[in-house]
């Protein structure tokens, strides 16, 4: 269950010498405080999504939002708002993506390194990943190498979620009959996205 909504941050808080509290009349008494609400996902904070702000009087506790203060008031709590920066950490959110998204980049350009060099290389005991027509994926095991060929046995099993194709990669589901291919055919294959993951124990 993903947890996920809204929170508020205070930001600063103002007690200034001119405003007359609209209630009790007291001048000075005046408590401005601003915040800056936040989206958030398991609570780590997202994004920002704008400050508001409450004015409250020490003298009679009387306490208003921006849209029921009288418009002296109103006034000063706006320049106060729009001076009022908010915090770094409600970009958290922003930062993590941002990084995740560098760090799986670099992770999938190693990965694509590897797998060019298990194709250039291939040895006995890599499994190629491959997709087949009617939208099923399997897997085809090398049994043997030499100079120009592969020798793959398929694997009898096949499953439509290409993320769970471990679940069929066990030694059992890998008969006894291989077929030839040749290099070329491997990278062909390769190349044209029909094997589109290559492991290596």
């Amino acid at each position: 269950m993903i947890i996920y909504g809204t929170r508020s941050a205070h930001l600063h808080s103002v007690q200034k010498a001119t405003p007359v509290c609209p209630n009790c009349e007291e001048k000075g008494s005046l408590l401005i405080s601003i915040y800056r609400k936040h989206a958030h996902i398991f609570w780590v904070p997202i994004f920002p999504m704008g400050k508001s702000g409450v004015s409250h009087c020490k003298n009679c506790k009387q306490a208003l939002r921006s849209n029921e203060m009288p418009e002296p008031l109103k006034k000063e709590y706006q320049i106060i708002k729009n001076e009022t920066k908010g915090p770094i950490w409600q970009f958290s959110g922003v930062f993590i993506a941002f990084f995740f998204l560098i760090f799986a980049g670099f992770t999938s350009q190693n990965n694509k390194k590897l797998e060019q060099e298990y194709l250039n290389q291939p040895m006995a005991g890599d499994i190629y990943e491959y997709k087949i027509a009617n939208k099923q994926f399997s897997t085809m095991k090398v049994i043997q190498v030499d100079s120009d060929s592969l020798f793959i046995a398929l694997n009898d099993f096949e499953i439509s979620e290409a993320s769970r194709i471990y679940k069929i990669d066990t030694p059992e589901n890998y008969p006894n009959v291989v077929y030839g291919y040749s290099k070329k055919e491997i990278t062909a294959m390769y190349t044209s996205g029909k094997i589109f993951d290559i492991n290596r124990n």
